[in-house]
């Protein structure tokens, strides 16, 4: 057996295993004796087969398995010894052809194409500098978040007039041409419900309060959606991609509209969201919203510093790829997604994740970041609690977390996903030790105006 190694550049390679007879004929001669031993074939006597006849029946197929099992295990191998990292699989090489005769007992040589990872250093220091934002809360906040609950825990009734902003209003949203018909090929009679109280346009909100059941308005349809293309998309049932299409003016005929009455602040009301006898009263119950909102913020400010650490790394290591070789991969692998028309744009996507494991990797092998079973385990019940809490259950029993948790280790592939999380979690907290963080007090809305001027950035 021989493996040989040839750089083309720093991001493809090609390898090549020769194997000959003397490496596979002891092997095959034993697997041709011990098909012998067993055979049943009429007109001969277990053992007795001839072995031209046995190589007639299995030849083919076996020198095919053994062939290439020693082909692999020394590609591999060859890879391992030499410390040579590759992105994707070997692929059999477009530029040399082997020596494949699988019809006779001879040489064989293989070629393969691959696609080298980069080779790049870490670039993360204190010169680094971030923010991470302490946001704080007041009255109002706390009060919103009260009233939030109280309308989400209410009684839904359906009303003949609306009389507040409070009142969602459902419409069929038609759009209409210049006349005030509806336009050729556009949205018609499509089911919306508005809440008032969250459209930004003035005029529209007071077209929304007053209106009764079979009322058709006429109204801007991005001033009802606050401009915001993805609630477009989601509440007229297009894609986002259609939208700069769209003419501005729909007529919307009012179909319902629905009042919530609040719950009261009563201690079924507290048991229902705080969980049983977790608060005894008003005030108590204010305290513990003020907490909850408290740990929400902090959680919402260090997922902005995270996001805010991910666009340094992705700025500090522009890192290069074979590019050509993984998209030729990813086709091979999975035709079924990745076809020649739509891979340009898919393969923009698949590298961006790439690089970002190939970051996260570096740093956990240069960090020594580990990971136990302890923070699995925990990050584990950490993940299903919040599971849990997406379906209502704020405050969920730990036992009824541990049987949800079970049987989510049940799904081959669910640890391997939370293992990730950790990973993802302790490279994070790494960075964090590696940059210069300062701290900075503001409001919550003026937390949300720095978020919305990182995004606009990205």
């Amino acid at each position: 057996m021989n493996v040989t190694f040839e750089k083309k550049d720093d991001f493809n390679a090609i390898i090549s295993v020769q194997i000959t007879n003397e490496d596979y004929k002891e092997n095959l001669d034993k697997q041709f004796k011990d098909y012998r031993k067993k055979a049943k074939i009429p007109g001969f006597r277990p053992g007795t087969v001839p072995i031209g006849m046995v190589k007639q029946m299995i030849g083919r197929s076996a020198l095919f398995e053994e062939v290439n099992r020693l082909t692999s295990e020394q590609l591999y191998k060859y890879l391992q010894d030499n410390k040579i990292d590759i992105l994707g699989q070997p692929m059999t090489s477009e530029e040399k052809e082997g020596e494949t005769d699988f019809d006779n007992y001879g040489d064989f040589t293989f070629h393969f194409d691959l696609g080298l990872a980069p080779v790049f250093d870490l670039n993360i220091s204190t010169k680094d500098k971030l923010t991470r934002y302490e946001i704080e809360l007041d009255g109002k906040e706390i009060e919103t978040e009260i009233r939030n609950l109280r309308r989400q825990n209410g009684k839904l009734d359906v009303v003949d007039k609306s009389e507040t902003e409070n009142d969602s209003v459902v419409m069929l949203m038609t759009e209409v041409d210049k006349k005030g018909e509806h336009k050729d090929g556009g949205i018609f009679e499509q089911e919306v419900t508005v809440l008032p109280e969250v459209v930004k346009s003035k005029k529209v909100k007071k077209q929304l309060v007053g209106v009764s059941t079979g009322d058709v308005l006429e109204l801007n349809v991005f001033d009802l959606f606050n401009d915001n293309e993805m609630v477009i998309a989601q509440s007229l049932g297009i894609e986002k991609d259609v939208i700069p299409t769209l003419n501005k003016t729909f007529k919307g005929e009012v179909k319902e509209i629905r009042r919530v009455k609040e719950a009261e602040l009563d201690q079924a009301f507290f048991d229902l969201v705080m969980g049983p006898g977790a608060v005894a009263n008003e005030e108590e119950f204010k305290k513990k919203i003020e907490e909850n909102l408290g740990a929400y913020y902090v959680a919402e400010a260090e997922k902005q510093l995270e996001a805010e650490i991910n666009a340094v790394l992705d700025a500090n290591h522009k890192l290069s790829l074979p590019d050509d070789f993984l998209k030729r991969w990813l086709q091979g692998t999975k035709p079924e997604t990745y076809t020649a028309e739509n891979i340009d744009e898919l393969y923009s996507k698949e590298s961006g994740v790439l690089k970002k494991q190939l970051i996260r990797e570096k740093i956990a092998e240069q960090e020594n970041v580990e990971v136990t079973d302890e923070d699995i385990n925990q990050t584990s019940f950490a993940y299903t609690a919040q599971m849990l809490r997406q379906y209502g259950l704020n405050n969920p029993d730990p036992a009824m977390v541990q049987n949800f948790e079970a049987k989510n280790r049940e799904d081959k592939g669910y640890l391997m996903r939370i293992r990730d999380v950790v990973v993802d979690k302790k490279v994070l907290d790494k960075v964090k030790e590696l940059i210069t963080i300062k701290p900075k007090k503001l409001a919550v809305d003026k937390f949300y105006d720095e978020v919305k001027k990182f995004n606009e950035k990205g």
